[in-house]
């Protein structure tokens, strides 16, 4: 690819950062991508507006000089960004977007299963432990107190525009949830190693969580099937059940041996990461199959039902429909609500005028989305068998 330079960009956010984020970058991501993928972070972050947080239109050498940058160095912090899931960047011929992803709250961070223990590997368990507490909340004891708060009812009235729906506001409610990392092991193949295990040891079965735990322990100890499938078993406990806090540390222990090291270490791919975004094209093109096996290679089959009413009953392109079924997985977690749920959310989209690809994917990249849950603030943290 030719020099970035005269390469147009724009950047989009749909959040602002805390205080907290602030905290949970400089002391979670950095000691793993570096000061610098962090200082490009929020020298972006920098240049959008307040009031709708985009920024102007600038050139990339416009950057490099701004925040004294070379392009190689420039490109190993987008990468390391990106990589880690703090951006997301859409390319068009000589233009490029860079959409900030919101940091995960200290608690996920540290409780995820692959960057806490990357962490973990990187500073030692003792300093671990003390940025842990760092940002561990203490929580009120309420015995002897009375709960003297108004309501909102108490306190408030309103007359309701019954020509305005709720849900045209939900995007204002929350920032979107930022993106979760893909931890690929092409080395290891769930489904060779649910063959060879007994699966009836597991208390609820095979769930997407038990799969996700497994994935995610392949990749990070570089596992194969044959090497999990013989800790699964010998992480079957005295009842006939099994526990993944045991197979966690047998993993460790097993890796220790192998590999003459304690955890294993974060490293980068040293092979160009620059690739065409074809993101449109893919929206447009795939089947309902694909982009269901894209997101979720064991969904239910009744997913499949329910895309293919969603292309029947909403008039709206392939594409939209795709970026918005994407969205709304992300968003539930995996669970996909019926037709009746998308008919209220493209009643939404084409109130707001989304009528193309290309303007789903900046709608759904930029705009804030409402957050169902709150998360606990309240939490407790240990070394990497909490994790």
């Amino acid at each position: 690819m030719s020099s970035l330079g005269t390469h147009q960009l724009h950047i989009y956010s749909g959040f602002s950062l805390s205080k907290d984020d602030l905290s949970t970058l400089s002391l979670l991501y950095a000691p793993l991508i570096g000061m610098e993928a962090v200082g490009l972070y929020l020298s972006l972050e920098s240049l959008l507006e307040r009031n709708n947080l985009k920024s102007e239109t600038y050139t990339h050498q416009e950057i490099f000089d701004l925040f004294s940058l070379s392009e190689k160095k420039f490109l190993q912090a987008r990468y390391q960004l990106e990589g880690i899931g703090l951006l997301s960047s859409y390319e068009k011929e000589d233009e490029l977007v860079y959409s900030l992803c919101a940091p995960l709250s200290a608690k996920n961070f540290i409780k995820d299963a692959t960057l806490g223990l990357y962490l973990y590997s990187k500073i030692g368990k003792d300093l671990f432990d003390k940025i842990s507490l760092h940002f561990k909340l203490e929580k009120f004891d309420k015995s002897g107190y009375q709960n003297v708060t108004k309501e909102f009812s108490e306190i408030f009235t309103s007359k309701v525009n019954e020509d305005v729906s709720y849900s045209r506001f939900q995007y204002l409610l929350g920032t979107r949830p930022s993106r979760p990392l893909k931890t690929d092991a092409p080395q290891f193949s769930i489904d060779r190693f649910l063959q060879m295990i007994h699966t009836d040891c597991l208390e609820s079965g095979v769930t997407k969580q038990f799969i996700n735990q497994i994935t995610n322990l392949a990749f990070v100890y570089a596992f194969d099937e044959t090497q999990l499938a013989n800790l699964y078993h010998e992480s079957i406990g005295k009842t006939g059940l099994f526990d993944y806090k045991t197979l966690k540390k047998k993993a460790n222990i097993l890796y220790s041996y192998l590999h003459h090291q304690n955890t294993p270490k974060l490293s980068l791919k040293e092979e160009n990461m620059m690739t065409d975004v074809e993101l449109a094209d893919y929206l447009s093109n795939s089947s309902a199959r694909n982009i269901l096996n894209d997101l979720y290679p064991s969904f239910p089959e009744k997913y499949l039902m329910t895309v293919e009413d969603i292309y029947s009953k909403i008039d709206l392109p392939r594409g939209v429909l795709n970026c918005m079924i994407i969205r709304v997985l992300k968003d539930k977690n995996g669970e996909l609500p019926g037709v009746a749920y998308f008919k209220k959310v493209s009643e939404t989209w084409i109130h707001d005028n989304i009528f193309t690809v290309e303007d789903a994917i900046a709608y759904v990249t930029h705009a804030k989305v409402f957050q169902e849950e709150t998360e606990e603030q309240n939490y407790s943290t240990g070394g990497p068998e909490m994790l």
